[in-house]
């Protein structure tokens, strides 16, 4: 087995609680320790990359960033990797998003802000806000003026799992996979969070067995089956735990935080 360079870990439901925090000084005791080893400590989330840096202020220079599953990868200020959506593939999604019944909400996000249309409610507004910097509403989304990344939608928790599948038939040129109980990201069909982590493994010279990586999540699928070690936290979905080398603890404690200084310590 080879030596562990990488940390790829996935955010909600995963290394944060689901309050969305993680102990900030636990952390600052433990990053040390991986950078002492050779351990480049990644975060891989489906968030945007100005709510990851919120997310670690203060640490911002000692971590790579995989944002908005894998459509955008930034390390030592450098941006190695971005798959942007054009403006004309985008809307023609959002007008088929538009007729399904269920939607609760869905937002453009992009590089400097997220962007709902002005008549989304304020309860969907209040829960995109907990997880996205910048959310602004705008009369039409066709004057965005921002790389955007990714589209971001609710459901209802009934309803989830079934427009994820309806929207993979559907949508040509995209994805859609679920990132909570309510919630899925749109890409481009290309990409993943294996995406951005192969390119920067390519960038940094490492190895897929030298990457580990942690996930609860479908948006966590490939990245898990692309690094040499997985591992699932235990409110992980059946399918990720299905292919992880090892299921551990619940996100709420902390689990990804123990088996990090398991290795070092």
């Amino acid at each position: 087995m080879s030596k562990i360079k990488l940390i790829a870990t996935d955010m909600d439901g995963t290394f944060l609680k689901g309050d969305g925090s993680y102990d900030r000084e636990r952390f600052s005791r433990l990053l040390p320790k991986l950078k002492e080893q050779d351990i480049l400590f990644t975060v891989a989330s489906g968030r945007a990359m100005i709510a990851l840096e919120k997310v670690f202020a203060g640490f911002e220079q000692d971590l790579a960033f995989v944002a908005e599953n894998g459509s955008f990868v930034l390390y030592n200020d450098r941006v190695l990797f971005e798959a942007k959506m054009e403006s004309d593939f985008y809307l023609k999604i959002t007008d088929l998003l538009d007729s399904l019944p269920d939607l609760t909400g869905y937002m453009l996000s992009g590089r400097r802000g997220a962007y709902a249309l002005e008549t989304v409610s304020d309860e969907y507004i209040n829960f995109a806000k907990d997880y996205y910097e910048n959310v602004q509403r705008v009369s039409s989304l066709a004057d965005v003026s921002d790389d955007i990344f990714k589209i971001t939608v609710n459901f209802t928790q009934e309803t989830i799992h079934q427009r994820e599948a309806w929207l993979n038939q559907h949508l040509d040129g995209a994805t859609a996979m679920t990132t909570g109980f309510e919630s899925l990201d749109i890409v481009l069909s290309n990409v993943d969070k294996s995406t951005g982590l192969a390119a920067m493994c390519q960038k940094l010279g490492l190895a897929p067995d030298q990457v580990l990586a942690f996930g609860d999540n479908m948006n966590d699928y490939q990245m898990m089956e692309f690094a040499g070690q997985a591992v699932a936290t235990a409110n992980a979905r059946q399918e990720v735990k299905a292919i992880s080398n090892q299921v551990i603890g619940h996100c709420n404690e902390e689990s990804v935080i123990s088996y990090m200084e398991g290795l070092v310590e």
